[in-house]
């Protein structure tokens, strides 16, 4: 009996190995089995992100349609300026619209910056004549002043006195310096165009005989 029941153990420990063995074996190969599918889930998901990676890059190499930007008044398209910037925005795959705004924020940032120049310049000038007036009233009398501006009239037609007005050139010292000797040769009667006393009279033909403007 004793030798029947250390079979019957011995048996049943070699049926409980080769079972765990097994067991161990059915583990193994589903863990082979999980890291085969893991593996293949992941060059799965590799080949659609290269893809979708070669899609986006078809997409990104079609040339931008830049045909349709708009320009403000005054500015045309062939305008070589205006050329290199559309180059740029294919260069760099700038959006069609990214690259109007683009424009639209630098012609209004143009604007402002040609006013603002414009804005200082006339307010330079406007200094400088107000200058010119003041150093005026110191350097000449009322009467001189009146003599000049008189005077004026007589050598520029009304349109060009117009001008120097209005761009304050009639307050230069130097303009009113010339005018006053203009005036006095009026007075002293030796113009051009004044009379010679008993000499008879006298005119700009006597004075420049070899000119080609006269008649």
């Amino acid at each position: 009996m004793a030798d029947e029941t250390t079979t019957t153990e011995s048996t049943t420990t070699e049926t409980t190995a080769t079972e765990t063995k097994g067991a161990d074996t059915t583990a193994s190969e589903t863990k082979g089995t999980e890291a085969t599918t893991e593996t293949k889930a992941a060059e799965t998901t590799e080949t659609k992100s290269g893809e979708e990676t070669k899609g986006t890059e078809t997409k990104a190499e079609t040339p931008a349609d830049y045909s349709k930007l708009t320009l403000p008044e005054g500015y045309k398209a062939d305008d070589p300026v205006f050329g290199e910037a559309v180059k740029l925005f294919g260069t760099e795959k700038i959006a069609p619209e990214v690259a109007q705004k683009l424009i639209d924020f630098t012609v209004e940032r143009d604007k402002q910056i040609a006013k603002a120049v414009n804005d200082s310049a006339a307010a330079n000038w406007a200094k400088q004549t107000t200058e010119w007036k003041e150093n005026a009233a110191k350097e000449f009398s009322a009467e001189a002043l009146g003599d000049a501006k008189t005077a004026l009239a007589q050598v520029f037609d009304k349109e060009t006195v117009t001008y120097l007005e209005s761009m304050g050139f009639t307050n230069h010292p130097g303009l009113i310096r010339g005018m006053v000797k203009v005036s006095k040769a009026i007075k002293d009667d030796s113009w051009v165009t004044g009379n010679a006393g008993a000499g008879g009279a006298r005119d700009a033909r006597s004075q420049f005989p070899n000119s080609n403007m006269n008649p």
